[in-house]
């Protein structure tokens, strides 16, 4: 079996290991921080790695905040596109399903956008095609001006009958929380159907880190209902449903007070962390220093599947996900560059791993 993994995983592993020297060092990180102004971020920026992504996107310039957020999202896309060209068989269909989250992270982008009224321009700017033709419809999908024919266009029949029958809700709470729901849960459907003739033990890689995600994302959708008292069904609504995580979820949704949702965690595997949150709130009622924790949380999850036996699946979207990790930081860091926030306050922004 070791030598097995070795044959279908060994390139792309040492592409991986490759492409990782690349990741910003702490380091690096602190003197992005402590830059006195954006000009002297984009020039530490322009030592790194990203000097020649920047070079080649915005020759000569500088990139805004915006700019550079688009630049770095197109370098991941690029980055993951061409990874996953290299793999074959089974191996590739679980990346390349893997992957299309940027395509369905580029759909929700485009129903809040339609739905709140932005232009054509503004939509499209914040989407990631990761090829032309996914340029070409994401452009189509916008110019239909709103979601209802929006949902109309999409060439996939299983995402737009799962869009459609949220669309009811849609209308009744004015909210694009169950069509982004029914997204993420099309995608979470795919990516398990991808792992079709994997080993136990591969299969138990990628929930591993698909689990948590889903859990703490509802987590959150949990803490601010409650915070901002929706009523149940909204917030049931608005719950990722994913079948490894049924139990608490369903624990979350009928969540009335912030101390009910951390509760609902207590007696699994995230208890630890749950008491640690709950805590930290309770202190702070600073609901974004709980969501970094929890992102934190989950790099170092991801982390671990980069270390020891390397052949395997973990590898695969351990990467991905801690470069995804890195284009949010550098984001967040440019922001707060830009408007002079102290490098304090920037730092509790950022996850580190």
């Amino acid at each position: 079996m070791d030598l097995r993994a070795a044959n279908e995983y060994g390139f792309v592993n040492a592409r991986i290991r490759g492409m990782k020297s690349r990741f910003l060092t702490v380091g690096v990180y602190e003197s992005l921080l402590q830059s006195s102004n954006y000009d002297e971020f984009i020039k530490t920026l322009s030592g790194t790695y990203y000097g020649s992504v920047m070079s080649r996107s915005a020759p000569g310039a500088i990139p805004s905040p915006d700019e550079l957020a688009l630049i770095l999202s197109n370098d991941f896309a690029d980055i993951s596109s061409n990874l996953s060209r290299t793999l074959t068989g089974r191996v590739q269909n679980f990346a390349q399903t893997y992957l299309e989250f940027f395509y369905s992270e580029s759909i929700k982008t485009i129903i809040r956008g339609l739905h709140v009224g932005l232009d054509d321009a503004e939509i499209l700017r914040f989407s990631m095609p990761t090829s032309p033709a996914d340029e070409a419809l994401f452009s189509e999908l916008v110019a239909t001006g709103s979601v209802s024919k929006m949902v109309d266009r999409l060439p996939q029949w299983d995402l737009k009958v799962s869009l459609l029958t949220r669309f009811p809700t849609y209308e009744q709470y004015d909210s694009t929380a169950p069509l982004e729901v029914a997204v993420e849960e099309w995608h979470l459907k795919k990516l398990m159907a991808s792992l079709e003739g994997f080993s136990t033990s591969e299969v138990d890689r990628v929930v591993s880190i698909v689990e948590p995600r889903v859990v703490l994302r509802n987590t959150l959708t949990g803490l601010r209902a409650a915070l901002l008292h929706v009523e149940p069904r909204a917030l049931e609504l608005s719950l990722i449903r994913f079948p490894h995580t049924e139990s608490i979820t369903s624990k979350i949704s009928s969540a009335t007070t912030w101390r009910d949702v951390f509760t609902a965690l207590e007696g699994t595997k995230y208890g630890t962390l749950a008491g640690r949150l709950s805590r930290m709130f309770e202190e702070t009622e600073d609901l974004t220093s709980v969501e970094l924790a929890i992102e934190d949380y989950i790099a170092q999850k991801v982390k671990r599947q980069l270390t020891a036996f390397p052949f395997h699946l973990g590898t695969i979207i351990g990467f991905f996900s801690l470069k995804q990790y890195e284009v949010r930081n550098l984001r967040s860091i440019a922001v707060g560059v830009e408007r002079g926030e102290p490098a304090e306050v920037i730092r509790r922004m950022i996850v580190l791993w």
